[in-house]
């Protein structure tokens, strides 16, 4: 904080205007969106249900080219990150870079989460995802709790709004991202009623708890299909711990 109020002062006192960059960003609570929607994941080639509830992913959205009174006001506001430009784009590489970079992950995300789902559900279908604004592995868990949602009679969300982040991988672990104060604000808003949260963000989450939304710790799909049926069923999945 005080380097950051020191680059910031010596900004202003070098620009002499407000309007002068400064080299942050702003992480702020992104959208959500429903990965049961047929808009999002179209499965074709096996029998599928629909489910009264709703499994939806979080993002961040980061807002560029900060002047100095949008970063004062970022850093005095709980609900928003200010973090140097360089933990979103790395030295040496240019912003299309990054954003093919983001890209290149999310379809690994796609792929991954298919992999798991047919081994879950045991049997082939051919899948299609929807050409959302988004980047990053981060959706690939409630990717794949879509697909297994809709691959299975069972409803797994027991009409509940159930939102969460994670990223997967083709063993059907559970990784940690970024971002989450913002995402759980932004599950928050879109009416979430529990987040599931990857086990090595359960900490962070913790420190950040939104009130009115309940935490569950996953490290793995089969967990989290776990916290899915507890829930629906009305129990208390088990939640995220609070730091060492």
């Amino acid at each position: 904080m005080v380097l950051l109020a020191g680059v910031l002062a010596t900004a202003l006192l070098a620009g002499g205007v407000a309007a002068y960059p400064v080299p942050y960003v702003v992480l702020e609570p992104g959208p959500t969106v429903d990965t049961l929607g047929q808009d999002v994941i179209a499965v074709t080639g096996a029998d599928t249900s629909a489910s009264a509830g709703q499994l939806r992913l979080t993002t961040v959205q980061v807002r560029t080219d900060i002047t100095l009174p949008e970063a004062l006001g970022a850093w005095h506001d709980d609900d928003r990150a200010l973090v140097p430009r360089t933990v979103v784009y790395p030295p040496g590489l240019s912003d299309r870079q990054v954003e093919q970079k983001n890209a290149e992950s999310f379809s690994t995300s796609q792929r991954n989460a298919e992999a798991v789902a047919r081994r879950e559900v045991g049997r082939p279908f051919e899948v299609s995802f929807g050409d959302e604004d988004i980047g990053g592995p981060s959706a690939g868990l409630m990717f794949t709790l879509g697909l297994v949602d809709k691959l299975t009679p069972a409803d797994l969300t027991g009409g509940k709004i159930i939102a969460g982040t994670g990223t997967v991988d083709e063993a059907g672990a559970v990784g940690a991202i970024s971002g989450i104060p913002q995402k759980l604000l932004g599950a928050k808003a879109a009416g979430a009623q529990i987040f599931l949260v990857p086990a090595a963000n359960c900490a962070e989450a913790v420190r950040n708890a939104v009130p009115g939304l309940p935490t569950a710790r996953v490290a793995t799909v089969d967990e989290a299909l776990a916290a899915l049926r507890t829930f629906a069923a009305g129990g208390t999945p088990p939640p995220c711990p609070g730091p060492a």
